[in-house]
């Protein structure tokens, strides 16, 4: 089965690793999809996961693949959580085709607690010039540092961008969105990162 972002569960269990969480913490995955990454933190990693996702068909196709799956629908620019209930936050690939990302780590930020681990992979462009609405390095980290958080972990992992794209390919995708989405007529990248949240929001 192609798993639903560049890197799979490997990459997940990479990022877990990095965050070093406690047992049982509890950790938001926004924009989870079908909750894939929600079902493996909690079935595999031993966390309290809960997934949201805007899209109601792909939740249903989780939760008719494990009944019971901790998912909901909602919008990572307003999630439906209390303040610093969170220990740790995840995008997998999500983040970079929110309406507003800014706001979305606005929203990381007032849900996890001080010291918290965010986790984001995604797709980026390496150049400052950045026209194809991926993001590049700095600007994510402005972003991060203005929603009080601070980059204690990069890592570029363009390689599995390329494996994924081949094995889309391999399974008979639609090429060309594909290509749409992962390049965009640029040379795109993909990065994983973990921030720690250290400040209050405002």
């Amino acid at each position: 089965m192609l798993h639903q972002h560049p890197g799979g569960i490997a990459l997940t269990k990479r990022v877990i690793d990095y965050c070093a969480f406690f047992p049982g913490a509890k950790v938001i995955d926004v924009g989870c999809g079908t909750g894939v990454t929600v079902e493996y933190l909690c079935d595999t990693a031993g966390l309290q996961a809960v997934g949201v996702d805007l899209s109601r068909a792909r939740l249903e196709e989780g939760k008719k693949r494990s009944p019971g799956l901790p998912v909901l629908q909602a919008a990572g620019e307003d999630l439906p959580f209390a303040d610093a209930c969170f220990e740790g936050g995840i995008a997998e690939c999500s983040l970079s085709v929110m309406q507003d990302p800014a706001k979305v780590l606005a929203e990381f930020s007032r849900v996890l607690v001080l010291g918290g681990k965010l986790a984001i992979t995604d797709i980026y462009v390496p150049d400052s010039e950045n026209t194809s609405g991926f993001f590049y390095r700095r600007q994510l980290q402005k972003m991060l540092a203005e929603a009080g958080f601070t980059v204690i972990t990069w890592e570029d992992q363009s390689a599995c961008l390329r494996e994924f794209v081949a094995s889309y390919i391999m399974a008979d995708g639609d090429r060309q969105e594909l290509w749409q989405c992962v390049s965009a007529g640029t040379k795109a990248g993909y990065f994983l990162l973990v921030a720690e949240k250290l400040q209050r929001e405002g």
